[in-house]
């Protein structure tokens, strides 16, 4: 099956439809001409914490209420079945990983003005913090799938657009600043189909971008 994120920038950038939502490294200052040092993690924040031991993750700011499988990312036909392997990725993931249990996954608050899909200046620095959690050892036999998920206003077909055009964005920050090559990132839309908040549909934690990890064979 074709990946669902584009694996060549040129190509989104030749696109009339991207033209006015493509990030890159020049629209934000990464500090200074030479190749910048990478930011420092804030160990307060969890995000490695919780996507290396998601069952133990204290921070609720990250905290996904919504899971995923092996056999769900397979079933919606986000990845191929021989692309992905139910065997630990790293030496800090459990002892196994079975295709029904939850994959490792974060939910990110990434903030955008009303009907865009362009990253907000004030949102970029937890994405900048969300590279430098990626490029360590222990994520790089992941696949990164970035889900865009919104509240219940307006209608599926707007909702389920916008939320796949927010989750591209987010997909295509992280690529450029983690150096992560686009066939291992995958992103896709889900409108309010996956609510986090069942019960107030139009709850502002319902709009986020979540990322699932996959393991790789």
């Amino acid at each position: 099956m074709k990946p669902l994120f584009v694996p060549a920038i040129a190509c989104l950038l030749a696109s009339p439809g991207w033209a006015q939502s493509v990030i890159t490294l020049d629209d934000f200052d990464l500090g200074g001409t030479s190749e910048p040092a990478a930011p420092k993690i804030d160990k307060r924040s969890g995000m490695a914490d919780c996507l290396k031991n998601p069952a133990s993750c204290a921070d609720s700011g990250f905290k996904s209420d919504v899971t995923f499988s092996i056999d769900d990312v397979v079933n919606l036909g986000i990845i191929d079945r021989e692309d992905v392997a139910p065997q630990p990725a790293s030496t800090g993931a459990a002892a196994s990983v079975k295709p029904s249990d939850p994959l490792p996954s974060i939910d990110l608050e990434v903030l955008f003005d009303r009907n865009s899909d362009a990253i907000r200046p004030d949102q970029m620095p937890q994405l900048v913090e969300l590279s430098t959690v990626l490029r360590q050892d222990d994520f790089r036999n992941y696949r990164l799938v970035f889900m865009g998920h919104t509240d219940a206003k307006g209608s599926v077909e707007y909702n389920s657009d916008l939320s796949r055009r927010r989750a591209e964005s987010v997909a295509q920050f992280v690529a450029l600043t983690a150096g992560v090559p686009p066939d291992r990132i995958r992103s896709v839309g889900f409108g309010f189909s996956q609510l986090a908040v069942p019960s107030d549909p139009y709850a502002e934690r319902n709009r986020r971008v979540q990322l699932v990890l996959v393991p790789t064979k």
